[in-house]
């Protein structure tokens, strides 16, 4: 009875001296969770970082002279988020306004600007588009890739541009092509879209 009456007494001290205390990898580990959730370090990157404007002006073999001007557009940019290490990297991509101007014969035929709104409505991009289609979410996240005359001999009386808008970040881009006529009409082609 004593060893019972001993081994009951220390079982009652062992049982409330234990308090629920964490041990200390425990505490550490929970008050850095408390931290990263309290904490907010935020990061900004555009791209490009400053105004950018380039100018390409083009002679070609069948005697139409292209001028082609691209500048970053300062007040609109698609915006791409992502927390690692408690920092949020916030990453804002300029979208591109474009002027296109073609003459022939020191006659100008075509000459329009392109803003992001133009390019939405002109190369379809739309916002009624369901999940899962090519274009999807091009007229919110698409930015130009890339604009360039289209050098094939076989196109004697029209100009043929190649435009590429892509999402960044992402493998998803559409590949259109601007065909401008000699009387200055123009049509836009979607070439490839991934």
């Amino acid at each position: 009875m004593k060893h019972f009456l001993g081994l009951l007494i220390v079982s009652i001290i062992a049982f409330t001296s234990c308090d629920g205390r964490k041990t200390q990898g425990q505490a550490l580990s929970d008050s850095i969770e408390k931290f990263k959730k309290t904490v907010n370090f935020e990061t900004n990157v555009y791209i490009p970082k400053n105004y950018m404007e380039h100018e390409v002006d083009t002679i070609m073999s069948n005697g139409y002279r292209v001028k082609i001007k691209t500048y970053s557009d300062m007040s609109n940019a698609v915006l791409f988020s992502k927390i690692k290490d408690t920092i949020n990297y916030q990453t804002y991509y300029r979208n591109f306004k474009f002027d296109v101007s073609v003459t022939k014969n020191d006659k100008e035929i075509y000459n329009e600007s392109f803003d992001k709104q133009k390019v939405n409505k002109d190369f379809k991009y739309t916002d009624n588009l369901v999940a899962g289609s090519h274009l999807y979410n091009f007229d919110k996240l698409a930015v130009l890739k890339s604009i360039q005359v289209n050098d094939d001999p076989t196109y004697t009386n029209m100009v043929l541009i190649d435009i590429v808008h892509a999402i960044p970040e992402t493998d998803k881009y559409a590949f259109h092509t601007l065909y401008i006529k000699e009387n200055g009409k123009s049509n836009i082609v979607q070439v490839d879209v991934n």
